[in-house]
């Protein structure tokens, strides 16, 4: 008969690293709600003006980290208890949070290689139907600091009203629209295009990344949940 001693400390080490590596996971929630809210709050007044954007992707992501962060809260004290039951149900939460974000990685991938296009047709569409009270492009263009779609002309060209709107001035207290000087130089779509694609490398480098997690945890909580069972019936018999 093999010794309970190397078997309480085996499990007791394992128990640790699951531990901790929850931990970790649940800071990646965290982290990763923290980006979604940034994404549906601030990034989303600029991925809005590309008719290839529907909205859902903030609300996804916001929606799988607070998943994550509801399942390694509760599996602390699942990790405490040791029950071989609860560490199969936390290992198969696990599964499902790793399926959701390759989904996502996926999904996210797809957006960024046809959201070029979408942005520039957005952008000029919005621009020729201009109301400043529906769009975000007054928004995009003073936070953004820039004018018009390829530049100010653009607003000249294209627009209704064929005026320059004051969201292209850049000091707003002493402009002329009619002045060009006054106005942003820059078009909106290459600011605000490298903008939405620095932030997706990022996005995805951090959602392939995290995807990983939950494999590996799915991993040694059904490990430990097995060990501990086997020990159990060695144990009995």
């Amino acid at each position: 008969m093999e010794d309970p001693f190397k078997h309480l400390a085996l499990i007791t080490f394992m128990k640790t690293v699951l531990f901790a590596f929850n931990f970790i996971f649940w800071v990646t929630g965290i982290c990763i709600l923290i980006v979604g809210l940034w994404a549906e709050f601030d990034l989303y007044q600029y991925m809005n003006l590309s008719p290839d954007f529907t909205g859902a992707a903030p609300h996804v992501i916001i929606g799988i980290s607070t998943l994550m962060v509801i399942t390694s809260s509760v599996a602390f004290s699942c990790i405490v208890k040791g029950q071989p039951v609860l560490l199969f149900i936390y290992g198969s939460f696990m599964l499902c949070i790793f399926m959701m974000e390759v989904g996502l990685s996926s999904s996210v991938v797809c957006f960024r290689d046809g959201y070029a296009q979408g942005l520039y047709e957005g952008l000029t569409e919005t621009l020729k139907n201009y109301d400043p009270i529906k769009t975000n492009f007054d928004f995009a263009q003073s936070a953004m600091q820039c004018c018009g779609v390829s530049n100010y002309t653009d607003w000249i060209w294209f627009s209704p009203q064929r005026v320059i709107p004051t969201s292209c001035c850049i000091n707003t207290t002493h402009c002329v629209t009619a002045n060009y000087n006054d106005v942003y130089q820059r078009g909106c779509y290459a600011v605000i295009y490298m903008n939405i694609k620095d932030n997706m490398d990022k996005i995805i480098s951090m959602a392939v990344i995290t995807s990983v997690l939950p494999l590996g945890g799915a991993a040694m909580s059904c490990c430990l949940g097995n060990f501990i069972r086997r020990t159990k019936y060695d144990a009995i018999g």
